[in-house]
């Protein structure tokens, strides 16, 4: 099937996917994060679209997609429509790209289906969570001195407790806690956040994540069997999935390099975009 660049749906796994197709080259599909967030949070994708053809789902639940009868927002559900996705527009062996919680759903994807895809890329995501999150407020010290720091802290103490009733309200604390998630809010990061910061959010996707799946979610074991290329890549000062938690990938995969974006946080893409380019480059021309 010839790639038909635009705005496209199909009801994959008896839910209304929607997908974005942009850009020219071999098919990339490209996770977006969340859980609940929006894929156009992605942006320009960092230019890549120069030389891969991306194909950008919206998850179960997430931004133009619909809702997941039962709540069935786990990993494999997310792996399968990817899958599903991969069938329907006839894609032997994709490049799969995952960010944030996109990349645990790239991960799940190529261990259960390991033999359909060709390269694997991870960004700022993990395979384990219990012994690597750091105090989220010690993470986000550093910013003490910016104008916004108290209501961002205010946002982000409250997004964790869960006080908030509903999508908008997440939303609305999602836009002013995002600035501690870039390593300095220089103007490429103010420009993001205004372009990004009124995207939806959705509450039913992180419920079901953060009560069911993030406490014992541990993929460690199950990625020594990946046999995909992959490519890590973390920002330096992410204080969500950080560095220690990217090593831990990279220590578990057999075949797999890892890439520390020195001047980003949890946006590589936007922080260092021509490094980020390069990179993503480099990898899938071999």
């Amino acid at each position: 099937m010839e790639l038909q660049k635009g705005e496209h749906e199909a009801v994959l796994n008896g839910v209304r996917i929607h997908f974005t197709i942009r850009g020219q080259g071999p098919p990339l599909i490209a996770i977006s994060g969340g859980p609940g967030m929006d894929a156009r949070l992605w942006d320009d994708f960092g230019g890549i679209d120069d030389f891969v053809t991306i194909i950008a789902i919206h998850p179960r639940g997430s931004g133009l997609s619909g809702d997941a009868p039962d709540d069935a927002y786990s990993l494999r559900d997310y792996a399968e429509d990817v899958d599903a996705l991969r069938r329907h527009l006839d894609l032997e062996r994709p490049l799969i790209a995952g960010w944030s919680h996109g990349g645990m759903i790239a991960q799940q994807f190529a261990i259960s289906f390991p033999d359909d895809l060709s390269r694997l890329i991870l960004m700022d995501t993990s395979a384990f969570f219990s012994d690597f999150l750091n105090d989220v407020e010690a993470s986000v010290e550093a910013f003490r001195g910016q104008p916004w720091y108290a209501k961002s802290l205010e946002a982000l103490r409250k997004e964790w407790a869960g006080d908030y009733e509903t999508d908008e309200d997440l939303a609305a604390l999602w836009a002013d806690e995002m600035k501690f998630y870039f390593a300095r809010f220089d103007h490429r990061a103010r420009a993001y956040h205004e372009r990004t910061k009124d995207l939806p959010v959705r509450i039913g996707p992180l419920k079901v994540f953060n009560d069911a799946e993030a406490p014992v979610m541990d993929m460690r074991r199950s990625l020594e069997n990946v046999r995909a290329p992959t490519l890590i890549l973390v920002g330096r000062h992410d204080f969500i999935t950080n560095v220690a938690m990217a090593e831990e990938m990279d220590r578990h995969l057999p075949n797999s390099q890892l890439v520390v974006f020195e001047e980003s946080g949890h946006f590589p893409l936007v922080e260092e975009r021509e490094k980020f380019y390069q990179i993503i480059r480099n990898f899938v021309s071999g």
